[in-house]
């Protein structure tokens, strides 16, 4: 893994296959040497790494702990940024990391070919299709890749008011929507939409109203 020092420089001159040999978990680097080349990526600029506090100083933002993978194109940079998430990957089933570096760099090619669209639902939309078709996968086997989410007690709900994205909060405070824009963007701030432990405490009056959202 290069340093955290290196990684601008990274990012403004490694093209795919360069960013591959620098890549430190030889099952993935195997898997972008096989598909980068089927996806015709070779010489698009591409920073991968499989450490996900790296991926966050290079993205500038924090990402969820619980993906299996990232992809966002950098604008500034004019760089494609691939995270592996080994850690949410469940590597007991075979094609577990093959089936998520295939996904993100489907996002990438949708993002070079002009399609913006998101996931409508992981594992059961044309991205999982297109992984299915590319590496002969089942699609059970593609929403079955990631290890199980361990649930903690939420209370926020909030919504972007761009891509509709939902994230559940345990406490309140201001993020926006980095699907949007990989950068803060206060035209993409979450919106609270339920609170659930006030949802199921008895109505007081006076204060039912008052908005949950944190000023900015």
């Amino acid at each position: 893994m290069k340093r955290l020092g290196t990684v601008q420089d990274d990012i403004k001159s490694n093209a795919a296959h360069l960013a591959i040999a620098a890549v430190d978990d030889g099952e993935v680097r195997i898997h972008l040497e096989r598909y980068v080349p089927l996806l015709r990526l070779n010489d698009e600029p591409l920073w991968v790494t499989t450490n996900r506090p790296e991926f966050e100083r290079a993205l500038g933002r924090r990402i969820g702990a619980s993906v299996g993978g990232a992809y966002v194109y950098h604008p500034k940079r004019q760089c494609h940024l691939i995270l592996i998430n080994l850690a949410r990957i469940d590597r007991a089933k075979r094609r577990a990391v093959e089936l998520v570096v295939t996904e993100e760099l489907v996002h990438m090619r949708d993002w070079i070919d002009g399609d913006r669209r998101r996931h409508a639902r992981h594992g059961h939309d044309r991205i999982a299709v297109r992984v299915s078709e590319l590496t002969g996968a089942t699609l059970e086997e593609i929403r079955e890749c990631l290890l199980p989410v361990r649930r903690r007690n939420v209370r926020y709900l909030y919504r972007c008011p761009g891509c509709q994205q939902t994230i559940e909060r345990k406490r309140q405070g201001i993020w926006s929507c980095a699907r949007c824009s990989p950068r803060f963007d206060r035209r993409y701030i979450f919106v609270l939409e339920r609170d659930f432990k006030r949802e199921t405490m008895p109505e007081e009056s006076g204060d039912q109203n008052r908005s949950e959202l944190s000023p900015a």
